[in-house]
């Protein structure tokens, strides 16, 4: 993005806007964004003649151009504070938190409103017949075919793919802790398509899911919608800002690291990594990545969560120094590649077209 002004007026910000490609910009949508406090406020500094001067702060532009980019994605104005704020925008943490736990109830109000209906074409009750009304739920969202269905990553036989959703919603959605055992468990990992990661490395670091795949039902106490609501209400400003960072790496640079293992090796789901890609792509992950962080940390998961955000905070920088081959003569490249191998010359290669397509950089893509 260009520069900003050194002083933003309104009309600045419109032709910010219209830089960065969103030609639809105008007064009013700018006067709507202020009112939900997703832009901030011009100040009056003193008047031209008789008409009042109102500037914006610095920053406003480059905080307009994200929004709009991540309203490309979402028209959810509590998920769209959320991610502002995520992305370290000066946004009022208490509407940020309202807003985070709105999204989370909504979320839980939506899998209840699921199983209610369920029940009903079954008629069952919702209470006593829960167990009935998830595994066909489960069932259904296992065969869904089509560009709504869920990926599937590892192949499973569709019994117990649909066994694992089941699992999945009782943990996950519901907060629950079913009964299942190790090798139940580990098709729950192949569901969620993590499961290489028990044999599969990265490069020469070790296979990075290790321990019983049964302690993924323990999970419940903290990444479930139940406990992880929780985390959101209950913790203070000073945990709600500590987590910021760490929610930030998962969001914003989980997934470059992951593409680029994947424009590196060819390979979408090397070590089980394939459904961080598109993480940055969804803005409600920003929600529940920031819960998670939360909800970890209260669980006495501090070290692992801070383990890998130290490991993710080198990635701006190494991109950084990656994107510096793009201004680099073409015959100038082609001669330091000389000295390397046929493999060593196609990952470069590769590395480069991921640079050239933007699969490098954080947050939203435009959508196609």
């Amino acid at each position: 993005m260009a520069a900003e002004p050194h002083v933003l007026q309104r009309d600045d910000l419109l032709r910010v806007a219209l830089a960065a490609g969103f030609s639809t910009m105008t007064d009013r949508r700018l006067e709507d964004f202020r009112r939900d406090g997703l832009v901030p406020r011009p100040v009056r500094v003193g008047n031209d003649g008789r008409r009042p001067v109102w500037v914006y702060p610095p920053g406003s532009g480059r905080q307009l151009v994200q929004l709009l980019r991540w309203r490309e994605h979402t028209k959810d104005v509590d998920v769209l504070r959320v991610v502002l704020w995520l992305e370290d925008f000066p946004l009022a943490l208490d509407s940020v938190r309202a807003s985070a736990i709105a999204v989370m109830d909504g979320l839980s109000y939506e899998v209840e409103q699921l199983l209610r209906t369920e029940a009903s074409c079954q008629g069952l009750d919702p209470a006593g017949g829960q167990d009935a009304v998830v595994g066909t739920v489960a069932a259904t969202m296992a065969a869904q075919r089509g560009k709504n269905a869920l990926p599937r990553p590892v192949r499973v036989r569709a019994s117990e793919r649909a066994a694992g959703f089941a699992h999945l919603l009782r943990i996950f959605a519901l907060g629950t802790q079913p009964d299942v055992t190790e090798d139940e468990a580990k098709t729950i990992e192949k569901v969620l398509g993590v499961s290489p990661g028990r044999r599969q490395r990265v490069e020469d670091a070790g296979p990075w899911l290790s321990g019983p795949a049964s302690a993924l039902v323990g999970a419940a106490d903290f990444v479930s919608l139940p406990r992880m609501t929780e985390a959101l209400a209950h913790a203070t400003d000073t945990e709600w800002e500590e987590a910021r960072a760490s929610a930030a790496a998962f969001f914003l640079q989980l997934p470059v690291f992951t593409r680029a293992v994947a424009a590196m090796t060819c390979r979408e789901n090397l070590a089980g990594l394939g459904g961080h890609a598109a993480l940055d792509s969804e803005p409600l992950m920003a929600v529940l990545l920031i819960a998670f962080v939360l909800g970890a940390h209260r669980a006495g998961w501090s070290e692992n969560v801070e383990d890998l955000t130290d490991s993710l905070a080198r990635w701006p920088a190494l991109v950084g120094e990656m994107k510096q081959v793009l201004d680099m003569p073409q015959h100038e490249l082609d001669h330091n590649l000389a000295g390397h191998g046929p493999e060593m010359q196609a990952r470069t290669r590769r590395i480069i077209q991921a640079l050239l397509d933007g699969e490098l950089d954080p947050g939203p893509r435009p959508v196609r």
